[in-house]
């Protein structure tokens, strides 16, 4: 599956430094992403829910996240998928449990 990173996502990726648990986990969460060839492929894996991958509620129904913190921590991976099922973009990392996160907010690369 192809990985687009987002602005918003390098961003908030930088203040992940001091926490190692969780760059170790964000790091094994894009290799499982990559060796998948779409998102329902994806979604289906079981090694997903060793991360707490969910869909999102509300206004962010469009999003999914992955918790960094296997012991239910409040640090979350925001993904998309694409239109294409074999693209998946990197929106954001939120720290407080979806409580920074804004949908409309997301600041993309100019292509």
């Amino acid at each position: 599956m192809n990985i687009i990173y987002t602005k918003s996502y390098d961003q908030t990726r930088k203040k992940l430094r001091k926490y190692l648990n969780e760059i170790d986990n964000l790091n094994k969460i894009i290799d499982l992403i990559e060796q998948h060839q779409d998102f329902d492929m994806l979604v289906n894996n079981p090694i997903t829910r060793m991360y707490h991958f969910e869909r999102m509620k509300y206004e962010h129904n469009d999003y999914y996240s992955f918790n960094l913190s296997k012991n239910g921590g409040s640090i979350r991976l925001i993904v998309k998928p694409g239109d294409d099922k074999n693209i998946i973009e990197l929106i954001y990392i939120s720290y407080n449990h979806y409580e920074d996160f804004k949908n409309g907010r997301v600041i993309y690369y100019d292509e």
